[in-house]
């Protein structure tokens, strides 16, 4: 995520809302009080079909915003629903304001037009997970986009994905049963692709998963002209 200290400073000014891991942020159909800027933590996007599932839609991190659609008044209402996906702090800034905002400060826009294009980018490698035709590919394929958009290199060549997914919360992204989830995950740790610890966080070999994707790991890398946070 690129790191816009102008937004987080212009934020400031207004009221900061604590959400605990779980907690209920937005609900689909809900007309927004204001526009969502995230100082810490992750928010899920997710929509639930008419069976009761949940079907994950992204994940936003800090620096960034939501509802998009109705903030830039694409949409009535928020489409989908939010909730805390770990601890956050939410700014909650008047929709108007935070428009003026941008258009006030032409740096600030621009640096906010470059994180929604890698948003966009990002959105095109997760689809291109879904369209794999086999689980594991499936797999495979998500481990990288999510390693590219949370990971954290802990030393050369090994990446640690920094939100915590259990096995039915990456089932669910991928739209795979969570057995199946499971079986193909454990795979992967006998390739030596990946590692899962206690806390549910995966660890990416990204070496090896070079040899299962038949393509070099950074190949995704987005080139994003300013210092990532």
């Amino acid at each position: 995520m690129i790191s816009l200290t102008n937004l987080q400073a212009f934020a400031a000014h207004y009221p900061l809302k604590k959400f605990n891991k779980g907690e209920l942020i937005l609900v689909e159909g809900e007309v927004p009080s204001c526009a969502y800027v995230i100082k810490k933590g992750i928010v899920k996007g997710y929509s639930i079909t008419s069976e009761g599932v949940e079907k994950p839609i992204g994940f936003d991190a800090a620096n960034e915003i939501f509802p998009i659609g109705w903030i830039f008044n694409k949409v009535r209402a928020s489409q989908y629903y939010y909730d805390a996906f770990a601890d956050c702090e939410i700014y909650c800034v008047p929709r108007d304001e935070y428009i003026q905002f941008l258009t006030r400060n032409p740096e600030t826009l621009l640096e906010a037009y470059e994180n929604f294009i890698s948003q966009y980018l990002y959105f095109q490698m997760r689809i291109n997970a879904l369209e794999q035709s086999k689980a594991v590919d499936k797999i495979i394929h998500t481990l990288h986009f999510l390693a590219l958009r949370f990971g954290k290199e802990i030393k050369p060549h090994v990446v640690q994905i920094s939100i915590p997914l259990s096995q039915q919360e990456l089932a669910n992204i991928m739209g795979l049963t969570r057995e199946t989830t499971g079986i193909e995950l454990n795979k992967l740790v006998k390739r030596g692709i990946i590692k899962q610890d206690r806390q549910k966080h995966y660890t990416v070999f990204t070496q090896k998963l070079d040899q299962a994707l038949d393509v070099d790991y950074g190949f995704g890398r987005l080139d994003i002209r300013r210092k990532q946070s």
